[in-house]
């Protein structure tokens, strides 16, 4: 299934349709929208972005933001309900999988082809468990991701084309998950199942980076959410990412400011404040220390290296928490 437009979920002949498919197989939302909300549900494993502003998901009490800058990954029968709210249309990219993909792939990347062929197609692999958390994009998943959206955008409505790129974006996935194991393997513990239990707890601490960068948060905000100590968090989060927590946030607030003044006409002080860095001045010294240039150089090199895609936008626009 492919939906251009957010599902009329309170449209009753059209409820009646979809629920008659959904949550049985695949199935891809490439939609834009200033307002859209679903309440809380019970989905499959599913992958999810947005583009041009920000998307909330609300999981386990807590609101999680998607935007330019990250995806989400949330794991077969997770229930959560989303919200849009912008000024401007944020463009929703999401992908549900069928229940059995992900394990398909797993099993034919684990196992060789002697043990698939003697295996003669059972279904009942244990169903994967992928970190649920906000990802940056990156160059293993993104791309593939991009260019799924890329494709249906452009109007193709080919299930068979989108079966066969679900299995290779899975692939990508899959490669993304096992790598974490490195990550694991950096918390201070002896334990394995403290090791995960902590790694779990950092992450719900970048969620929260992730979906608070423009607010003033500082460490014990972070580690309240991570449901730790701040020495304790502090300790860990080092241990693992090689940066302090503050040393995070501010490379995800220059992050966003780069992106802001590549592809907007902001003010430095108006994307400053959007950023989270307050000032003019802070958001100078930020992004100096971590680009080696200034905010003027880094908008006059963007302008120089491509010609104009579009008007600039105006003014900021933002999901209101």
């Amino acid at each position: 299934m492919i939906y251009k437009q957010m599902p009329a979920l309170r449209d009753h002949a059209f409820r009646r349709s979809f629920y008659a498919r959904w949550g049985r197989e695949s199935a891809v939302i490439s939609a834009r929208a200033r307002l859209a909300e679903y309440p809380e549900f019970r989905q499959l494993l599913s992958i999810k972005a947005a583009f041009g502003g920000s998307e909330d998901y609300f999981v386990d009490g807590r609101r999680v933001s998607v935007d330019d800058d990250t995806y989400l990954i949330l794991n077969h029968g997770r229930s959560y309900g989303s919200r849009i709210e912008a000024i401007r249309p944020v463009h929703s990219f999401t992908i549900f999988f069928d229940t059995h993909l992900a394990a398909q792939v797993r099993q034919a990347l684990l196992r060789g082809d002697e043990q698939l062929l003697a295996q003669d197609g059972d279904q009942s692999q244990a169903a994967v468990e992928f970190s649920e958390r906000l990802f940056a994009h990156d160059s293993v998943v993104s791309p593939a991701l991009r260019h799924i959206r890329t494709v249906i955008d452009s109007g193709l409505h080919d299930e068979g084309w989108l079966e066969e790129q679900l299995l290779f974006l899975l692939q990508r996935m899959l490669k993304n998950h096992y790598n974490r194991s490195s990550l694991e393997a950096r918390v201070p513990s002896l334990k394995p199942a403290t090791r995960r239990e902590l790694l779990e707890r950092i992450d719900l601490g970048i969620d929260y980076i992730y979906t608070r960068y423009a607010d003033s948060i500082g460490l014990r905000d972070i580690a309240a959410a991570a449901h730790l100590s701040p020495y304790h968090f502090l300790r860990t989060f080092k241990a693992v990412h090689r940066v302090t927590p503050s040393e995070f946030l501010n490379r995800t607030r220059a992050a966003k400011a780069l992106r802001f003044l590549q592809t907007t006409a902001w003010s430095l002080t108006t994307v400053a404040e959007h950023v989270g860095f307050g000032s003019r001045s802070s958001l100078f010294r930020q992004m100096f220390a971590i680009y080696h240039k200034t905010p003027q150089q880094l908008r006059q090199e963007c302008a120089n290296s491509r010609a104009v895609d579009g008007p600039l936008l105006e003014r900021p626009h933002r999901g209101v928490a």
